[in-house]
């Protein structure tokens, strides 16, 4: 017998070791017993094995466009081969540029239990449905199988996407008002809801009506112990500045161009400096030319080792974590927390945190004291805060010394862990005996 419930987890970002979500899922459900983790997902990024290593891709079966917009890509796709034989004639086939302007980002789908999908999930026999839900069609195939298999389900957030999704395209009003209506059936039915962070949970604790459990990523202190900074001096003259993570238009990149500009600056004033930015491939592509501005700046694929990435965060003067100043962006994730935010913690180097106030991570550094902060898009305070965090041994010593003690108080594998996974037996019903361990 198991003390753990069999969970199903419908996702579309699986369990990986190199984007935020599957870095996330991953620590929070280590030590979780294979046999009782199952994956339905359409994840583009190859998923690991593990922590679960039982997995369904859903397809174009279970979710795809509704009939007539299925009709409008094929001829697209017909057209996009047609341009690749005949680029001279491509003016004249215009269905790509018509179906991406009617679509925008509401393109609707529908969503189906398969019959396969139907087989996989009664031969894993779950006790739990653990979703972070997503676009209608996910949402809906969310609320199908918890009808279906009459399970008790936990809902958790990552992102404020009720916010700015649909709102572009000739079906947005109607897409959108279908997600308001799907939010709220998933949200009502949920046995447990979970945020990412404390900011989120207050907040759609008021939107919703209910309350919401905080869970973010963790760090493994016990693990990494011997790879972290103990103590806070940098390793100069010649400064290494290092960003781990995304670089997205509707996030940070902006961010990160000027941090790009502020180094090229610092540089031409004498101080050395260079400033690596580890972000997958697929996130650069054509903003490569904005960011790579000087030959200091180097642009590298992220490791998907832990121990490089501990040993590398630890080796770098500072770390930076960059949000946009847009409004779009502040939308997007006001009440986000980045996956890196407690590893960034745990390392002990000094962080300088660029983005506007009202921002939960910003907020987070700015009232706990764990990172030096730039809230006004400003060269001259930016350029100034570099030079201080790089070159300041006092600031850089309060900085590594509260960070840790955080990571510590709050982000602690063995602590965040156990409670999220007591969390996800409760809402299991084993807490309270409604449902047998799974044999």
């Amino acid at each position: 017998m198991t003390a753990f419930p069999r969970v199903l987890f419908l996702t579309p970002a699986a369990f990986n070791h190199l984007t935020g979500g599957g870095v996330t899922f991953s620590n929070l459900f280590a030590g979780w017993p294979k046999e009782c983790l199952a994956t339905a997902h359409n994840d583009a990024v190859p998923t690991s094995n593990d922590i679960c290593d039982r997995y369904f891709k859903l397809s174009r079966a279970e979710i795809d466009l509704i009939a007539p917009l299925r009709i409008a890509r094929m001829l697209r796709d017909r057209e996009a081969v047609a341009q690749i034989s005949d680029s001279a004639d491509a003016a004249s086939r215009p269905v790509g540029g018509i179906v991406a302007r009617l679509q925008g980002d509401s393109a609707p789908q529908r969503a189906r239990i398969t019959v396969d999908l139907g087989r996989w999930i009664t031969a894993f026999k779950p006790q739990l449905l653990y979703t972070i839900l997503g676009s209608n069609a996910v949402m809906s195939l969310a609320a199908a199988i918890r009808r279906r298999f009459a399970l008790p389900m936990v809902v958790h957030l990552m992102d404020d996407f009720a916010s700015i999704v649909y709102r572009r395209g000739l079906f947005a009003s109607i897409e959108r008002a279908r997600m308001r209506v799907l939010l709220a059936e998933n949200l009502g039915a949920a046995t447990t809801c979970m945020a990412i962070c404390s900011e989120m949970s207050e907040e759609f604790s008021r939107r919703y009506g209910r309350p919401f459990l905080a869970f973010q990523n963790c760090v493994d202190l016990e693990r990494w112990r011997g790879v972290v900074r103990n103590g806070s001096a940098a390793h100069g003259p010649d400064f290494r500045l290092l960003y781990f993570g995304s670089a997205f238009a509707n996030a940070q990149l902006a961010s990160l161009v000027d941090l790009c500009r502020s180094v090229v600056r610092l540089r031409a004033g004498g101080l050395s400096i260079t400033f690596e930015i580890a972000s997958p491939t697929s996130h650069l592509g054509a903003h490569r030319a904005a960011l790579a501005i000087d030959p200091a700046i180097r642009l590298t694929a992220p490791t998907e080792d832990d121990g490089a990435f501990f040993a590398a965060l630890a080796a770098a003067d500072a770390l930076v974590l960059p949000i946009n100043y847009d409004t779009e962006t502040v939308d997007f994730i006001r009440y986000s927390m980045p996956t890196k935010v407690p590893a960034y913690l745990a390392s002990g180097t000094p962080i300088l945190v660029y983005g506007p106030a009202g921002v939960a991570q910003v907020d987070y550094a700015a009232r706990e004291g764990w990172g030096l902060v730039v809230n006004e898009r400003s060269p001259p305070v930016l350029d100034e805060a570099l030079r201080r965090i790089l070159c300041d041994e006092a600031l850089r010593e309060t900085l590594h010394r509260r960070a840790q003690a955080l990571a510590r108080e709050r982000h602690d594998a063995a602590r965040v862990r156990a409670k999220f996974q007591d969390a996800l037996k409760q809402a299991a019903g084993m807490a309270t005996g409604q449902i047998a361990p799974a044999a």
